[in-house]
């Protein structure tokens, strides 16, 4: 047991309950929660999991097998491997919770005067690939961890300058915003070898400084701010380490709402607005269509302008299917060898659209290199 989660135990045990011990300890509820969990499963843990544990340095919560040693009466010492359960070990997304859960608070911002409240700005962000490696020798501009996250953070902040004050903004990441899943640095489907410049540890790192920063450039200007992120081919699950670290950044930060859905879709409906997402990679536009009218039919009836974002192409389309306006967008990203080689030549973009809650579009502001 760590003497984190031993003090959680007695601080508990001496308040009567989490909620108690985490005012007395001044800590967050989330973060004394989960020390607590993992008192209470060291406790009850077997012999051959705390001998792992011992031996490894590892935590309650990591430790999935073990040599367990027994001492005999005779003298004589043999060991016995233990393993656990699948079903006992806790869930990715729950880890990825306590992992965050420590993480201290925003500061809240003031709340910017003469916001137009019949407005929405959506910032779209499609396939940023922050952690790609490019080589301006062989693809015409160099590209890294650093450029990447520099570019997200200036591009946008330069649209939320250019944009009204909306009452709402909606920063709404639609995939790829990592271009690996984990170390392997591949595809996690087509197992394609991927070109990065850091371990994977530092570009979730420096990709969850990036988005904090946008996000607080974007209260500067709206009232209230809705992030979403989205998985893509890409990042289909270190998406996930970067959004739950969000919402425990903003969590005491009431106009910020980090929605945490499990989903690829994205649906918001803004008056008579239905604004929707998804990364791209799994079906074609025409029956992506029909699924948000099957999906999202009481939402669907009461909105007039209906829109779908996608990314995944790097190239701008846009096309008017059954009554929505879809449209592909431009990536964040520079080219990377695979891309020069292959003759795309489509150019990086970030876009801030505003709508009005009867009108539908009203406003664009476009971002380019």
């Amino acid at each position: 047991m760590t003497p984190g989660q031993k003090e959680a135990l007695e601080a508990v045990e001496l308040h009567g309950g989490i909620r108690p011990a985490a005012r007395a300890l001044g800590v967050a509820y989330s973060g004394l929660h989960a020390r607590y969990r993992r008192a209470l499963e060291w406790l009850e843990a077997p012999e051959g999991q705390k001998s792992a544990i011992e031996v490894s340095g590892l935590d309650i919560g990591t430790a999935k097998h073990g040599w367990r040693v027994i001492q005999r009466e005779d003298g004589s010492r043999d060991s016995v491997f233990w393993k656990a359960d699948p079903g006992e070990q806790d869930s990715l997304i729950d880890r990825i919770k306590d992992a965050f859960s420590d993480l201290p608070a925003a500061d809240p911002i003031p709340v910017p005067p003469h916001k137009a409240k019949d407005l929405l700005t959506l910032y779209p962000i499609a396939d940023a690939h922050i952690g790609m490696l490019a080589w301006g020798a062989e693809t015409g501009e160099d590209y890294d961890t650093s450029i990447a996250t520099k570019r997200l953070v200036n591009w946008l902040g330069q649209a939320v300058e250019a944009s009204p004050p909306s009452e709402t903004a909606v920063i709404l990441d639609v995939g790829d915003l990592t271009h690996a899943d984990d170390q392997t640095n591949q595809t996690p489907r087509s197992k394609h070898v991927l070109d990065v410049d850091t371990r994977h540890f530092r570009t979730i790192d420096m990709t969850i400084a990036a988005l904090v920063t946008a996000t607080k450039l974007a209260l500067k200007k709206h009232n209230r701010v809705i992030v979403r992120i989205l998985p893509g081919n890409h990042n289909p699950t270190s998406y996930m380490a970067v959004l739950f670290a969000l919402a425990e950044h903003f969590r005491n930060e009431p106009r910020v709402e980090v929605q945490k859905e499990p989903g690829e879709f994205f649906a918001h409906q803004f008056g008579v607005n239905m604004i929707c997402a998804h990364h791209g990679d799994k079906a074609k536009a025409e029956r992506m269509v029909l699924f948000l009218a099957d999906e999202f039919p009481e939402m669907w009836g009461q909105t007039r302008h209906r829109f779908l974002w996608t990314g995944h192409l790097h190239h701008h389309k846009s096309q008017d299917i059954g009554g929505v306006k879809h449209e592909q967008l431009r990536a964040l990203t520079a080219r990377d060898a695979y891309a020069a080689s292959h003759a795309y030549c489509a150019r990086a973009q970030l876009q801030a659209v505003t709508y009005h809650r009867e009108k539908g579009e009203v406003g664009r502001v476009k971002v380019t290199a």
